[in-house]
């Protein structure tokens, strides 16, 4: 019974690879059949660039109909003028001439203001996430600490700045830049204690002073994450470090 699984199994493995292989092919058929497309278009828009006003060098397939398939219309003559009358002219319009304002473009001989390109604007979460992404999944420290001063810069009382304060002190725990982790924890314990990661910037807090010799203000700070924030992760990691500090 086992072999005969073993065999139906391999047939239709074999089946499986014999679809891939033609997906594969007629993918690659496709590709070529695009690239071919593309080269083609490419080239008669080049020869069309480089035709003379007089339609020299457009190709056959673009030109415009001979003059037998052409429907003939009256050519409308000047209107007359009398003798000795000077009539003004106006100079003749060159279709490549450049205007002379840069912030116009000239369509089918009317000048009309060209769309002015505007900087990306990322919203507050767009910004943060960035710099969340730089330190959580790209793992690039010093880039994400840059990425969350341009939030807290662009959004001082936006939604995350507690998160963004947390996150930048972890990210300068990864660099080993104690004193500047002590600071980014310090701001969120001083400025907003009743904020968002107060419990678990108070225990990295505590864990920073520790590395720093400050034993003392150390376990002042877990036990206070104790008593503070009972029954949380933040409370639990503050008991065992303190448990591992005797």
């Amino acid at each position: 019974m086992l072999l005969d699984q073993f065999r139906e199994m391999r047939s239709e493995l074999e089946t499986l690879r014999g679809l891939v292989e033609e997906q594969g092919y007629e993918l690659r058929n496709l590709q070529r059949e695009s690239l071919d497309r593309y080269t083609d278009l490419d080239s008669r828009l080049s020869a069309m660039s480089q035709a003379t006003p007089g339609g020299a060098g457009v190709p056959a397939s673009v030109q415009s109909p001979t003059p037998s398939a052409a429907v003939s219309t009256p050519v409308q003559q000047p209107p007359a003028t009398a003798v000795g009358v000077v009539t003004p002219t106006q100079p003749p319009v060159n279709a490549n001439a450049v205007p002379s304002n840069p912030s116009t473009a000239v369509v089918n001989n009317v000048s009309t203001p060209s769309a002015a390109l505007q900087p990306t604007v990322l919203t507050e979460q767009q910004q943060y996430q960035v710099a969340l992404d730089s330190l959580l999944q790209d793992e690039e420290y010093q880039r994400s600490v840059t990425e969350f001063d341009q939030y807290l810069t662009l959004y001082p009382t936006g939604r995350f700045v507690t998160n963004a304060y947390y996150w930048k002190g972890q990210a300068y725990l990864n660099l080993a830049m104690l004193n500047e982790a002590r600071e980014a924890f310090e701001t969120i314990v001083t400025q907003y204690p009743d904020g968002r990661k107060v419990d678990d910037a108070m225990y990295s807090l505590g864990t920073v002073y520790d590395k720093l010799g400050n034993v003392e203000r150390s376990q002042q700070l877990l036990r206070q994450v104790q008593s503070r924030f009972p029954n949380t992760s933040a409370a639990n990691l503050a008991d065992i470090y303190l448990r591992s500090m005797n």
